[in-house]
């Protein structure tokens, strides 16, 4: 075998080892940790490997003060070794040496107060993403995120980025909360998190757009909700939270949800609070309706119930900063509220979160949270009341992350197999220099959250591809339009170095991994058509072509 066939044959196993589920890449040694008693003396270490043919070697150079050791011992005689250390009266503890790893916990003072962040998974899927690129409508009494007159914004909503928005009350574009009630809602989806002050929130990285349409006494009218849920379609929502509702059924409030679903939003209703059946919006054919759960996981007496019911969420006791005196006098409040208000705003964070992973689809935001959800701790699992489960922003998080990851590097590796073997045939010879281009393009570092959390910098990008970088640099709702990852970028690059035999392989491997990536959506299902399916899948169709095309030419050196 030549020299350029090993290197294809060593990048390809590489390939197929990186992107395989870590149960497939288990070995047969067990490291095992051990434990002497403080006092042990060296001679004592050397007897109990001794008496259990083993090899101890220190942890550290502080073995001399706590006699800490390790041992690598055959996979499947660990058990064995184990109980027979555990014996050992020189022993204190001994146990496999598992992997830990850092655990972000918010250092807000009041988050052990925060029942409902904890219940959701907050410090795990913080880990993973925090909903950057994502843009959440709190279509409210309005959210107190600007200075403005009267009205200013409050402390704990200092660091999270607001958009203008509108007052569908007053018809002016300062939707200041004179209520409360937006605002606390507003907290528990994107709160300033790990700020030393005050709450979280469960998407603490991700955008809020005000729509106020309740006023001071928290009430609207049904016009001024269904006007506010298509503006909020129309100026960049990715979710729409709504807790608000009345009784019955409304054609204009279904009308104005399903506008905003065919534009690609995940609309999140309150399922209401009269203990009866679901109200409007929340009963809208293509709203996810939330019920109200306590710290003990079970349904809120108050919370509204039926087969509308998708998920259930936090929603008793639930701890947010906002407003007081009607949002003047700079008055500000941690309040602890209680209604399926605050449940609705958790699964809309949890939403925003997939949207911050790139899945811009809402059928498959939807279908995503109902199938992550997690069950009641006492066992609970009534659908009309609980729906798909209590919903879970770290089971989700991961569940995406892991899918869409070992996918996109599956898919890679499939289409530069094919690749290699149309180049083979052609007499053609394989280059280097493609293969971190696409892996970076198509795949991007999706284990790295394992390791280290997204808040580490450069993590948010390097995890996830490059052709979806887009999602945190123009944001989400810009996503669906794909503007990373077209055959535009591809023949581009073309333009700029084909000339250069140096940077064929590399442009051919960036070509290789937006074909994988676009491939892999489809796959996935992730992604939002917002011209229509047909078109959608003719557009991936002519992306794939001509990006393979320039990667056999960028990739096979006889074409130089």
């Amino acid at each position: 075998m030549d020299a350029r066939k090993r290197r294809w044959g060593a990048g390809l196993l590489g390939l197929a080892l990186w992107a395989a589920p870590a149960a497939a890449l288990a070995v047969d040694e067990t490291v095992i940790a051990v434990d002497l008693d403080d006092s042990a003396s060296d001679g004592d270490a050397r007897d109990v490997a001794q008496r259990h043919r083993i090899t101890l070697r220190p942890n550290s150079p502080m073995v001399g003060v706590d006699r800490v050791y390790l041992a690598t011992v055959p996979a499947d005689d660990a058990a064995r070794v184990l109980r027979a250390l555990s014996a050992d009266p020189e022993v204190d503890a001994v146990e496999e040496n598992r992997e830990v790893r850092a655990l972000f916990v918010p250092n807000d003072p009041m988050y052990d107060q925060q029942w409902g962040m904890q219940r959701v998974g907050l410090p795990r899927s913080s880990e993973v993403t925090c909903g950057r690129g994502a843009t959440v409508a709190v279509i409210d009494t309005g959210v107190a995120c600007e200075n403005h007159g009267e009205f200013t914004r409050i402390p704990d909503l200092d660091g999270a980025r607001c958009l203008p928005g509108w007052n569908f009350v007053n018809d002016t574009a300062h939707a200041n909360d004179d209520q409360g009630h937006g605002t606390h809602v507003a907290g528990t989806i994107a709160q300033t998190t790990h700020n030393q002050l005050g709450t979280a929130g469960v998407a603490f990285c991700a955008t809020i757009l005000p729509v106020k349409v309740l006023d001071a006494r928290g009430s609207g009218s049904l016009a001024d909700v269904a006007e506010g849920i298509r503006w909020a379609a129309d100026h960049g929502a990715d979710v729409i939270n709504l807790s608000l509702g009345g009784d019955g059924h409304s054609k204009l409030m279904d009308q104005a949800v399903e506008y905003a679903h065919r534009r690609g939003v995940t609309v999140v209703c309150a399922a209401g609070n009269s203990g009866r059946a679901v109200g409007s919006p929340a009963n809208a054919p293509h709203a996810i309706a939330v019920s109200a759960i306590d710290s003990g996981d079970q349904i809120a007496f108050f919370s509204s119930r039926g087969p509308e019911i998708a998920i259930a969420a936090p929603g008793v006791a639930i701890l947010q900063q906002t407003i007081c005196e009607r949002g003047r006098n700079r008055c500000e409040q941690f309040a602890s509220w209680s209604g399926t208000s605050m449940a609705a705003p958790h699964v809309a964070g949890a939403a925003a979160l997939m949207y911050s992973l790139g899945v811009t689809d809402p059928d498959r935001v939807r279908a995503l949270l109902l199938t992550h959800s997690t069950p009641a701790a006492h066992g609970g699992a009534e659908p009309e009341l609980y729906g798909a489960g209590i919903v879970s922003a770290s089971v989700a998080s991961d569940a995406v992350l892991r899918s869409t990851g070992v996918t996109r590097a599956l898919m890679l590796l499939g289409l530069a197999l094919g690749l290699a073997l149309w180049i083979r045939n052609k007499k053609g010879e394989l280059t280097a220099g493609w293969l971190l281009p696409a892996l970076i393009t198509g795949v991007g570092l999706f284990f790295l959250p394992a390791f280290v959390g997204h808040y580490v910098p450069g993590v948010d990008l390097a995890m996830r591809p490059a052709a979806s970088w887009d999602v945190l640099l123009l944001g989400a709702h810009l996503h669906r339009w794909l503007p990373f990852a077209n055959l535009g970028v591809v023949l581009a690059l073309v333009g700029l170095g084909f000339s250069r035999p140096s940077l064929r392989s590399p442009i051919g491997g960036v070509a290789l991994g937006t074909a994988s990536y676009l491939l892999s959506e489809l796959f996935l299902r992730t992604g939002f058509a917002p011209l229509g399916s047909m078109l959608y899948l003719g557009w991936i169709a002519l992306n794939v072509t001509v990006c393979l095309w320039v990667a056999r030419i960028g990739i096979d050196r006889k074409t130089r």
